[in-house]
């Protein structure tokens, strides 16, 4: 069994950042699918990476899992900003545990195999998509006080080490 541990919103709070020009863009929802894309790949991610909190210790957390079971997934829109800023980031904090992409138009569960093995996530699509494939979801929760805002059939932990 193997672990895949989402990276935005388990490791890092980068969404706060990413979005924060996004949300000030008047009735963005009503724009299309490809210029939040566009938005997302030009994001700057040195920026938001130096810049985002770490979420309950889960640096700390990773650095101590096994190398032979635990990964690292992550939505990514560009391999050249996004991708290869994340893998450094991860790197400069002493996580060695490999890295997967998976482009922004597939599911987790499209590059790697669900069956039988576990993600970490904070996105119930994700997770969702996960379950139906046959993977074990653990919703990642960072959120003191939180439970009953959002109702999931999933194991909620709060850090990373908790789904264990």
């Amino acid at each position: 069994m193997n672990y895949y541990i989402d990276f935005d919103g388990v490791i890092l709070d980068t969404e706060p950042i990413l979005f924060e020009e996004w949300d000030k863009i008047p009735n963005n929802h009503l724009l299309p699918d490809v210029e939040l894309e566009n938005y997302i790949r030009n994001a700057n991610w040195e920026v938001i990476l130096s810049n985002a909190k770490e979420i309950n210790d889960s640096i700390y957390c990773l650095q101590q899992m096994d190398l032979n079971t635990t990964s690292i997934i992550t939505r990514v829109h560009s391999l050249g900003n996004e991708a290869r800023l994340k893998t450094e980031w991860l790197r400069k904090n002493n996580i060695k545990q490999n890295v997967i992409f998976v482009p922004y138009n597939l599911n987790k569960s499209d590059v790697v195999l669900a069956e039988g093995n576990i993600l970490i996530d904070d996105g119930i699509t994700n997770l969702d998509d996960w379950h139906r494939k046959g993977g074990h979801a653990i919703y990642f929760d960072s959120h003191e006080n939180s439970d009953s805002e959002i109702d999931v059939p999933y194991k909620r932990i709060r850090k990373i080490s908790d789904a264990y």
